[in-house]
């Protein structure tokens, strides 16, 4: 990818070039948790200090931003990139971790409940969540509302890992478990929330163009744009709900492209189907510009790494990363 160019400190712009060098710094700051993801047996980690169970790669990556991979153990248990963490089944081995983990974390809202709803309640492990649990699973945790943040339709999304206020909200929350189970841990997330603060700071900065999603994969980045969410409503609600979208459905959505009142389309390849295919075909040929936004970062790719990579092509698509 081209880099964004180097402008002065002055410009609207100062936000987006610093993300793309803050991207190079996810990358190297967080190699070790692909390294900890890359261990499907027993995570990453001395077993001197705290265990970290996580529900997806995805908090594996947070975890280790914040920690020292090389004192603490991380264990994601999705470490597939391909799995859908929706209906993924633990095995007992998976179970058995989460069971002598000291410290859990999970996204809530129900997209990884195979994980905490599995969770005894004689489990004294900090159970760490961005969205609220199903089934009363607290464990001590205090919600968060993120103040400052109307997210608006994105509240009912469950990826909440594309919201950098609930990341660094979950980062802060793991340092703090880490540091009072052992003080000597050095826990720290405070670099990581100025890179996430740099993240959010480009995503303010898009502008208030009209976008639309093939799937409501990116709810809560857009939350922190002035970019208006145009997806035809029976087709989102069909999306959320996980069900096929109708032929009217259809219908509208092929009629907003066809009467230029797109101007951006955020496409899941992950979740690709010949009907999302089309309107990907179809936006490209009306001459929209199409960015994709896995559900999962790529193999091998940190998330935190990824969701700035991402930003910066929204930034590059709507004009926001240009000279």
């Amino acid at each position: 990818m081209t880099p964004f160019p180097a402008p002065a400190a002055t410009t609207a712009k100062s936000a987006a070039a610093s993300l793309f060098a803050g991207s190079l710094l996810f990358t190297a700051a967080c190699s070790a948790s692909g390294e900890a993801a890359d261990t499907a047996d027993g995570g990453e980690g001395s077993g001197e200090g705290p265990s970290i169970v996580t529900s997806t790669a995805i908090w594996g990556d947070v975890a280790a931003a914040v920690v020292d991979p090389g004192t603490v153990e991380i264990t994601p248990i999705v470490q597939d990139q391909d799995a859908d963490p929706h209906s993924f089944e633990p095995s007992a081995a998976d179970m058995a971790r989460v069971e002598n983990a000291d410290i859990i974390v999970v996204g809530g809202g129900g997209y990884d409940a195979w994980l905490y709803d599995a969770v005894g309640e004689d489990n004294d492990a900090e159970l760490i969540h961005a969205l609220p649990l199903s089934g009363g699973h607290d464990h001590g945790h205090d919600e968060h509302s993120h103040e400052g943040h109307d997210h608006g339709p994105a509240e009912a999304n469950e990826h909440v890992w594309y919201d950098p206020a609930a990341v660094t909200d979950v980062a802060e929350q793991i340092a703090a478990a880490v540091n009072t189970l052992d003080p000597a841990a050095g826990a720290d997330a405070t670099e990581l929330s100025g890179q996430l603060a740099t993240v959010e700071t480009a995503l303010q900065e898009l502008p208030a163009q009209r976008v639309a999603q093939t799937e409501p994969i990116a709810d809560h980045l857009l939350a922190h744009t002035a970019m208006e969410e145009v997806t035809p409503d029976g087709y989102r609600a069909t999306s959320l709900s996980h069900s096929e979208p109708s032929a009217a459905d259809l219908a509208a959505f092929l009629e907003l492209i066809a009467d230029g009142g797109l101007d951006l389309l955020i496409h899941n390849p992950q979740t690709m189907t010949d009907l999302t295919d089309r309107l990907r075909e179809e936006a490209q040929n009306a001459g929209v510009p199409v960015v994709e936004i896995r559900e999962t970062p790529p193999e091998g790719e940190n998330f935190l790494g990824y969701f700035s990579r991402v930003v910066e092509e929204l930034a590059q698509a709507t004009g926001a990363g240009s000279a």
